[in-house]
């Protein structure tokens, strides 16, 4: 998907395997209402940044960089997936973002980031934002390899399909998971809505190889490298234990 396409909304699917996407494509022919070709395979880098206390993640923000190509943007948003957040009512639902070179340090862009800050907040702020900056460290890394499609039907209904290979990074813990997803954006206006309905009940009704999926990528990275680290170390401690008993006996 191109990086300046208007997104009007989207629906994101976990897949069993990589080869979901050929049942998709099977069904989409099938129901012969879409002119489907293959666009691109393309491969995005999101870098996210947080403190070591994860000060961003507890306030609902993320703060991240975008690489596609040679095109490289810097965003600070609301994690509005992050509905539990405590925080919700201090900050506005509000997105900032800067085009930048993709070698770029973000502290390169201090007066954007304490700007971005201090528009996030609905009061005045009680911390300093360049103490806070000078923590702030890549927390996650997200790369993906996108296989891109583009299809249109006869009520003009411009969607991409984006078949994605996720490799997620934890940098604090250096655990690392991946995962197969699928997410499908409208990029057509609202007389379209029924149809992009009707699409996503058919995926789900005929596509079981497909799971809804309502978290945002790094969410699915928090909580795929957080799993797997709880895994390692109940491995890790059941093996200790057995070590003990043998040891006793």
């Amino acid at each position: 998907m191109r990086p300046l396409d208007e997104i009007k909304q989207k629906r994101r699917y976990e897949m069993f395997n990589y080869k979901s996407r050929e049942k998709v494509l099977e069904l989409n022919s099938f129901f012969g209402k879409y002119n489907m070709q293959f666009e691109e395979r393309i491969k995005k880098t999101f870098i996210y940044y947080d403190t070591p206390n994860k000060d961003l993640e507890k306030s609902n923000i993320i703060l991240y960089k975008t690489v596609i190509g040679k095109f490289c943007e810097l965003n600070m948003a609301t994690d509005k997936t992050n509905v539990s957040s405590r925080y919700n009512y201090r900050i506005y639902a509000k997105h900032f973002q800067k085009q930048i070179k993709p070698n770029d340090k973000i502290l390169r862009h201090k007066e954007f980031l304490i700007d971005s800050f201090k528009g996030m907040f609905l009061s005045s702020i009680n911390f300093d934002p360049e103490f806070l900056l000078r923590k702030l460290e890549p927390a996650y890394i997200i790369e993906t390899v996108s296989d891109e499609f583009r299809s249109v039907n006869l009520s003009g209904l411009k969607i991409t399909y984006s078949f994605d290979r996720d490799f997620y990074t934890n940098c604090f813990s250096g655990i690392k998971t991946e995962t197969n997803i699928m997410t499908i954006y409208q990029h057509s206006g609202e007389k379209t809505d029924e149809d992009f309905e009707d699409l996503n009940s058919k995926l789900i009704r005929y596509c079981k190889e497909l799971t809804p999926v309502n978290s945002s990528k790094i969410n699915l990275a928090r909580k795929n490298t957080q799993e797997k680290l709880e895994q390692i170390q109940k491995a890790k401690a059941e093996k200790d234990k057995a070590k003990l008993l043998k040891k006793k006996k």
